[in-house]
C-alpha cells in the first residue's frame, strides 16, 4: 500500500476527508534512510521510525481493539469509536469509498484554515494572560466558542475554549469575593477599584455581572 495505494491521487483526495495516522510496531527494517537532504523510515517518506512506533503504542490502547496485522486500514470517529476496518491491502478505490462512507458517518468536519484559526486563537489567548490582558484574552476565547459552539466536529475545540473562560470567569469571582470582604473591612476604595476592573475586562463572563451588583451594594460615599 504504501508505495502503490497512498501515492494514487484520488486517494490522496480522500485523505483530505480524514485525520491520517501512520503506525505500525515494526522494527526489523533499517531506520532513518536518507531522503535527499533528510532520513526517514525506509518504508514512509516523512515518517521517522520512531514516530510510527509512538503512533502504534499512543493509539491501539485508545481506539484499535482486537488483533491488527500490517497492513490494515481503520476508520474510526473522532472519540474512537470504529467505523471499519479492512485487513490486508486494497484498491485505491476501495480506500476511496471506506474514506467517503466513514466521511458521511462522522458529517461535516473542519478545514485546516478553520482549526488553525481556534488553535491560533486559544494560543493568542494564553499570550495575552500571561501579560495579563485578561479582555483580550477573554476576546480571542470568545471567537472560538462562537463560531464552533454549535459545529458537531468542532465540539473538543468549542470545549477547550470554553473551559479557559471557566477558569478566567473562576479567578474573576475570586477577585470579586476578595472585594467584598474589603469592603467589609472598611477598605471600599480598594474594593471599589477591584470591581470596576472586574466589570470592565471580564465583560461576557458571569464574574462581570457579579462585580457589577457589588458595586452596587458598596456603602455610599458620605
Amino acid at each position: 500500500m504504501d508505495s502503490s495505494v497512498y501515492p494514487n491521487k484520488d486517494v490522496i483526495v480522500a485523505s483530505k476527508l480524514v485525520v491520517s495516522i501512520y503506525c505500525h510496531n515494526e522494527t526489523e527494517h533499517s531506520e532513518d534512510k536518507p531522503y535527499g537532504s533528510e532520513k526517514w523510515c525506509e518504508h514512509v517518506y516523512g515518517v521517522k521510525c520512531e514516530e510510527h512506533r509512538k503512533n502504534h503504542n499512543d493509539t491501539s490502547s485508545l481506539f484499535f481493539q482486537g488483533s491488527i496485522p500490517n497492513p490494515t486500514t481503520i476508520f474510526c470517529t473522532p472519540d474512537g469509536k470504529e467505523i471499519s476496518r479492512k485487513k490486508g491491502s486494497m484498491a485505491p478505490k476501495e480506500f476511496v469509498d471506506m474514506a467517503k462512507e466513514a466521511a458521511a458517518k462522522v458529517g461535516p468536519g473542519i478545514g485546516q484554515e478553520e482549526y488553525l484559526f481556534a488553535k491560533g486563537k486559544m494560543k493568542a489567548s494564553d499570550a495575552s494572560l500571561s501579560e495579563q490582558k485578561v479582555k483580550d484574552a477573554i476576546a480571542s476565547l470568545t471567537a472560538v466558542t462562537k463560531q464552533f459552539g454549535k459545529h458537531p466536529t468542532a465540539k473538543k475545540l468549542a470545549e477547550e475554549a470554553q473551559a479557559k473562560l471557566d477558569k478566567i470567569n473562576e479567578a474573576g469571582l475570586a477577585i470579586v469575593d476578595q472585594a467584598k470582604e474589603d469592603a467589609a473591612a472598611g477598605k471600599v476604595d480598594d474594593a471599589k477599584k477591584a470591581l470596576k476592573d472586574v466589570y470592565a475586562n471580564y465583560k461576557g463572563l458571569d464574574c462581570a455581572k457579579a462585580a457589577e451588583k457589588a458595586m452596587a451594594e458598596l456603602p455610599k460615599e458620605k
